[in-house]
């Protein structure tokens, strides 16, 4: 009788598991991915700021020893690399490389898109052209909040002011407010930096902060084409050299993979600093999320399924912390 009541419990907390995992739409609770060869190892892609949460993740899976070191192409950024410290191993970077890409945020969902990648994880969720695109392609996405970031509002160390209201922010941007001087700073033009359209920073500042307010002209006064920057580094290159100037750019790139390297102050705004505290506890304004995505047509049986919904296990979310990232548990 024990041994039939203990076989009933078993089968019955077995059940139980399979019905809260099916309820969160995983698969295999346990992200069990052990084992997994570079061969078997899907397509990705990523934006530029969550290349080092998917190379981590990555690394992790396919017990590759690693390490954080400063990106020698750029020697702006810490990027996490294989770290083999002179052993002899069979692994192969050039093969890593061709299936792990960093396209940026707007090219990744667009090669997911099209069929270049199978798995991505982005620094936001697809955007209103991308929606368009995949309505043309006939192709849905499967996208869900990964982990959580924010837009940061960066200046030059030399700028007195250190904190705005969001409101303030806003009438920077639409040109509103032009001097320092307005906000209790020194009395100068404002340079307002921003970036290229469908950007990942840039998708966020329209929506998440101007809320639908229209940005100052490109032909306005003393904005230029030249302010607009397309890569993620390019208002850090600008404010290193501008004490005038504001730019903005994600919290994780800014903390975790620039650090020390460029020097920048990040302002709090409505008196709240960012850090990683007063993003979870969702008291920053400008909170936001990356993304992970698959199409929806992804067959659940396959590597890249398995990935994406591995991404939101405990063992997931443990490899995101590690990363830098504030996991969404």
């Amino acid at each position: 009788m024990d041994m039939k009541l203990n076989a009933k419990r078993i089968i019955g907390s077995a059940f139980l598991v399979m019905l809260l995992s099916s309820c969160r739409g995983i698969d295999n609770p346990e992200g069990d991915l052990k084992g997994i060869k570079l061969e078997d190892w899907p397509l990705t892609d990523c934006s530029t700021s969550t290349r080092p949460v998917r190379d981590l993740v990555a690394y992790k899976l396919l017990g590759v020893p690693y390490k954080w070191e400063v990106d020698w192409m750029s020697g702006t950024t810490y990027i996490i690399q294989p770290d083999f410290s002179g052993t002899k191993t069979s692994f192969s970077y050039h093969d890593y490389d061709a299936k792990n890409r960093f396209s940026g945020t707007h090219e990744a969902y667009m090669n997911l898109m099209e069929g270049k990648t199978d798995v991505i994880i982005a620094s936001r969720d697809i955007s209103r052209n991308e929606k368009a695109s995949s309505e043309e392609l006939g192709v849905e996405l499967e996208t869900a909040p990964l982990a959580i970031d924010a837009l940061v509002f960066i200046v030059n160390p030399k700028n007195p002011v250190k904190n705005l209201t969001s409101d303030q922010v806003r009438k920077i941007y639409t040109g509103e407010i032009r001097n320092w001087k307005e906000v209790g700073g020194i009395d100068h033009a404002i340079t307002p930096y921003i970036r290229n359209a469908d950007s990942g920073s840039q998708e966020k500042m329209e929506t998440l902060v101007m809320q639908g307010l229209t940005m100052i002209e490109r032909t306005d006064g003393n904005y230029m084409y030249e302010i607009i920057g397309s890569q993620m580094v390019s208002p850090y290159l600008q404010l290193e050299i501008n004490e005038y100037g504001i730019g903005y750019t994600p919290f994780f790139y800014c903390t975790a993979m620039v650090r020390d390297l460029m020097r920048v102050d990040m302002l709090s705004i409505d008196g709240v600093a960012p850090t990683k505290e007063s993003l979870r506890a969702n008291k920053y304004p400008f909170v936001s999320s990356i993304y992970a995505a698959v199409r929806k047509t992804e067959d659940h049986e396959s590597m890249a399924y398995k990935l994406y919904q591995f991404l939101f296990t405990k063992k997931g979310a443990d490899m995101i912390d590690e990363s830098g990232y504030i996991a969404i548990r």
